[in-house]
């Protein structure tokens, strides 16, 4: 998985999730909290007190790449970041000394977008067989890194009102009106936010992101 295969391959592994990868998954860890926060309503409330929770103060117990390999309805966005070329993402996500957001988009999102993760975002760099062969694989690997970049913050606690840059330079912010939370730019509304884990907190989009 840490290799490229030919684009047809990698098509297959994002949009093909068998449910064997989920199972396994659960079953090599430890039974923990990985739902909403308990106000389901407004999740953000104890947002400015996460470290509260005993899990983070311990610094024990699953960390973000574990609390994200288990939400099937982000299935897509999670072998997107374990299919990565470049190890960078997957290290910052293992590792307990770095707090990060994971801004993960829905499986409907992704599959909504006008054009595949692996493409440009520029659709005039998007022509018939640009992604085969070597040059090509190497193009799909940067937009998919690009792609995931765009949805990693690097805090945790990540407060209202508060303008971060994404690890690929986006800089994004959320507010919480009429008790609909958005994340902007986009106004993406923001579905879910699981239980913060010692090094972070999985936030679920109704969207993907923008970073063209």
């Amino acid at each position: 998985m840490r290799c490229w295969s030919p684009v047809s391959t990698l098509v297959a592994f994002i949009f093909f999730i068998t449910s064997f990868q989920f199972i396994f998954a659960v079953a090599i860890l430890p039974v923990v909290d990985f739902g909403p926060t308990k106000n389901p309503q407004n999740p953000f409330i104890d947002m400015d007190n996460s470290q509260d929770n005993p899990m983070v103060k311990s610094g024990s117990g699953p960390i973000v790449s574990d609390a994200l390999s288990v939400q099937r309805d982000v299935s897509i966005f999670s072998d997107i970041v374990r299919g990565l070329s470049d190890h960078q993402i997957v290290d910052r996500l293992e590792d307990k000394s770095q707090n990060t957001t994971v801004l993960a988009p829905l499986n409907s999102a992704v599959k909504a977008l006008p054009r595949k993760p692996w493409e440009d975002p520029d659709p005039r760099n998007n022509v018939e067989g640009a992604f085969f062969g070597d040059d090509g694989e190497k193009k799909a690997a940067a937009n998919l890194e690009r792609f995931v970049k765009a949805h990693i913050v690097p805090v945790s606690p990540f407060k209202e009102n508060e303008k971060v840059q994404t690890l690929e330079g986006v800089t994004v912010w959320w507010t919480t009106e009429n008790g609909i939370t958005k994340l902007y730019p986009g106004g993406i509304e923001v579905k879910e936010v699981k239980s913060p884990v010692p090094n972070g907190q999985i936030w679920i989009l109704t969207g993907v992101v923008p970073y063209a």
